[in-house]
């Protein structure tokens, strides 16, 4: 049930303040499944938040309830000559990595504490951080090996647009595309 739940929107330097307090600890509980892996370990999660924050239009929106955060969501607008691109390993169409600052938000993250999974905790913060975006468009990275959220983004409108494998020791991942403005989605 999804109720009961807020919304607080936070900017870089909001989420610098609450790095350690909400943002880490929510990651933590959320990936439990390849916290040992050393890609998606705290520490390495701790060292490219500061990047993703720095982004042009950053934005993180932390899902609460009771007071208790439970799910957060963040990303920004992908600059041009976008690194964002630079991991793909399958063919996309001319002009599909073309990118002008205001073209592309990068969903960077969805991540929603065990206790609060499946009960439209993550489909509430898509929405919140989505519905009141500018560009025309969005862009996520899901694993390959992640059925469930593949599923899920399917179900919220996004598509397969091809792979990617961003860092040398990352996994591969689907990259998904869905068009902005969302309908129906919260502002």
């Amino acid at each position: 049930m999804t109720s009961d739940l807020t919304f607080t929107r936070h900017d870089p330097a909001d989420a610098e303040n609450i790095l350690g307090s909400v943002i880490v600890p929510v990651y933590i509980a959320s990936h439990q499944d390849v916290i040992d892996q050393p890609f998606y370990s705290a520490e390495r999660f701790a060292e490219r938040f500061p990047g993703y924050a720095k982004a042009p239009g950053f934005e993180i929106v932390i899902a609460r309830i009771g007071g208790q955060p439970v799910g957060q969501a963040f990303g920004y607008a992908l600059p041009v000559n976008a690194r964002w691109w630079d991991g793909l390993t399958t063919p996309v169409p001319d002009g599909f990595t073309t990118e002008t600052g205001s073209r592309t938000f990068a969903f960077n993250e969805l991540m929603v504490v065990p206790e609060r999974q499946g009960k439209g905790v993550a489909h509430a913060l898509h929405d919140a951080l989505l519905g009141g975006r500018a560009e025309e468009r969005a862009t996520l990275l899901v694993r390959e090996d992640n059925e469930s959220a593949r599923r899920a983004y399917a179900r919220w409108g996004w598509r397969k647009a091809g792979k990617a494998q961003p860092f040398p020791d990352s996994p591969h991942f689907d990259v998904m595309i869905v068009e902005l403005p969302l309908h129906g989605a919260l502002p």
